[in-house]
């Protein structure tokens, strides 16, 4: 009887489908109807909204462009009052620099040596002594070329140095690698000499191998014995080798191999300084 009754159930429910579809497709305007006003008003709130913010975003990016179309001016006049006394006092031409990136592909596993492989050699251009850069500051140079790879002796390598500047006082020192991770040596700095925490040292220029001004490290410790005549300060290179993953490799416009055979002794005689 149960099963009976539910064929017949199903039965008239199957015929009352269409039915019901009917009533829907004609119930379906009135409900679009009713709940039209709440759309429109969520759609225009939205509408409203962004193009509040966009207005926004616009009148901040205006105001930035009239920034940057003014510093544009500026260094525009800048290179032309420049170049105007470069041709009064007959001066030679500013030398520019080029630049190109490269990849770290692995590093050094040794305790004793602090290099990295990149994925430029000399058929990029890369050669030996040209100085690395990493977010601005001075990361190292190369020590060997392959054609395809090349090895990059880092700031801290125990082989390392470099004459720098104290940006607070301007007296020079020697950087030296200490080996150790995040870590570098001063060199050259007297006891009379005015040197504190927190000093940065830049690179000085000195030997034309380094471009001058570019962040070398910042002085951890200053410490001295007496009846020493230089003291003994460490600092931290503003480079950081751990999470740096790409690297800028910057060689003069006027560069040539032939050049680079002069720079070599260069590069001996600051090591022999250690």
């Amino acid at each position: 009887m149960l099963s009976g009754a539910l064929m017949v159930l199903d039965y008239r429910g199957s015929k009352l489908q269409p039915i019901r579809t009917g009533l829907k497709v004609l119930v379906y305007p009135l409900q679009y109807s009713v709940d039209l006003p709440y759309r429109l008003t969520q759609f225009a709130r939205e509408f409203f909204t962004t193009h509040k913010i966009l207005s926004k975003e616009n009148r901040e990016l205006r105001s930035l462009v009239g920034v940057y179309a003014a510093r544009d001016q500026k260094y525009h006049s800048i290179a032309q009052e420049n170049y105007r006394l470069r041709v009064q006092l007959k001066a030679t031409s500013a030398i520019r620099d080029k630049y190109t990136l490269a990849g770290i592909l692995s590093v050094s596993s040794s305790p004793f040596r602090k290099n990295v492989l990149i994925n430029k050699g000399s058929n990029d251009g890369i050669f030996v002594s040209q100085v690395a850069l990493a977010d601005n500051n001075i990361y190292g140079q190369v020590e060997s070329v392959t054609p395809n790879s090349a090895i990059i002796m880092q700031l801290t390598d125990v082989k390392h140095a470099i004459h720098v500047r104290n940006v607070r006082t301007g007296l020079g020192a020697l950087a030296v690698g200490t080996g150790k991770a995040g870590q570098l040596e001063l060199k050259l700095v007297e006891t009379s000499m005015d040197i504190q925490t927190g000093d940065v040292f830049v690179s000085s220029g000195l030997g034309q191998l380094f471009p001058p001004d570019f962040p070398v490290a910042k002085v951890s410790h200053v410490g001295y014995n007496p009846g020493d005549s230089f003291m003994k300060v460490t600092a931290v290179p503003m480079s950081n080798y751990t999470k740096t993953r790409e690297i800028l490799l910057i060689w003069r416009e006027d560069y040539s191999p032939l050049k680079d055979r002069q720079i070599a002794p260069a590069v001996a005689s600051t090591k022999g300084e250690k």
